[in-house]
């Protein structure tokens, strides 16, 4: 649970989160794109019309499994110090634990994938896996992938995909794939994109993703750890303040890669449960997003 007793690493993750999440959104809005529901991707070096990667390595600090970490440009608003960004590691290690309990555990031989990846914060805990099992990241950002292209493969694999609902890989390839503040920002095609993931998802596999709901709303307004921070003011002087309180079932400030959608958390589990069996739900599992374990039906 968040609570005030939080550890410093988590409480600075949280509010860097929110503060930085909001100001790349808009920056990538005002660079090329006006309309952020018609966004494919995010090319590299957005508005260049020529580009060259050097085979050349730059250095960087490693984390304890010794493993590049990107420069900050490229951490998404996690953070401003390394333990920060880092702290990624208790985030993957709580959503295992989660799947453990729905009766899945990583095995030799499975394929991972870590649907929106960036530049590999929660990925990169997932090495002592890697030489038993197949991990893939994907993402709607080139730059993030390009930098974990050439820093962290080996030992994952990585791609960029788009925002219309389709990944490039066969029918029931993956065996566990997690979502960590992904369909926090899919307006529209949320059950697109579970119909897509329950593709690639293999029958005995899991799905773990985070989302907004209620509850979320409810502690960015009530706990002082978020209460002064750019979200609680958005909520509350966004076009969706006058609804924020009503008996809403999916309401969505923003449009596409900027949305900020919140859920009745029964509404979505009923409504997706023609996709996906909600297997179980864990509230404030990240940071005030509440975390859902599915399976295939």
């Amino acid at each position: 649970m968040i609570r005030r007793n939080l550890s410093k690493p988590m409480k600075t993750w949280v509010k860097k989160k929110l503060k930085n999440v909001y100001s790349e959104l808009s920056s990538e809005k005002n660079k090329t794109h006006k309309d952020n529901s018609k966004i494919l991707y995010f090319e590299y070096l957005n508005g260049k019309d020529y580009y060259i990667i050097p085979k050349a390595k730059d250095d960087h600090d490693v984390c304890e499994l010794d493993l590049p970490i990107p420069p900050v440009k490229l951490w998404l608003g996690y953070g401003e110090k390394k333990e920060v960004y880092l702290y990624g590691k208790v985030q993957v290690e709580t959503m295992l634990d989660a799947v453990k309990k729905s009766g899945f555990e990583i095995s030799p031989g499975n394929k991972v994938l870590d649907f929106g990846c960036g530049a590999g914060r929660m990925i990169r805990w997932l090495k002592p896996y890697s030489n038993e099992c197949e991990i893939w990241g994907t993402d709607i950002s080139s730059d993030h992938i390009f930098w974990a292209k050439k820093y962290l493969r080996p030992p994952f694999n990585f791609a960029t995909t788009t925002t219309i609902p389709h990944l490039p890989f066969e029918d029931s390839y993956f065996d566990f794939i997690y979502a960590g503040s992904v369909f926090t920002h899919i307006d529209d095609l949320a059950e697109s994109w579970l119909l897509e993931l329950r593709r690639i998802l293999n029958k005995n596999g899991r799905l773990f993703i985070t989302i907004q709901e209620k509850n979320s709303i409810k502690i960015i307004q009530d706990n002082p750890l978020y209460r002064k921070e750019w979200l609680s003011a958005y909520i509350n002087k966004s076009p969706m303040a006058d609804d924020i309180d009503s008996d809403f079932a999916i309401i969505s400030g923003g449009r596409g890669v900027a949305s900020q959608v919140f859920y009745d958390i029964d509404y979505f589990c009923e409504s997706v449960s023609n996709i996906l069996k909600t297997v179980s739900v864990h509230k404030e599992i990240y940071g005030f997003q509440t975390g859902v374990v599915m399976m295939k039906n």
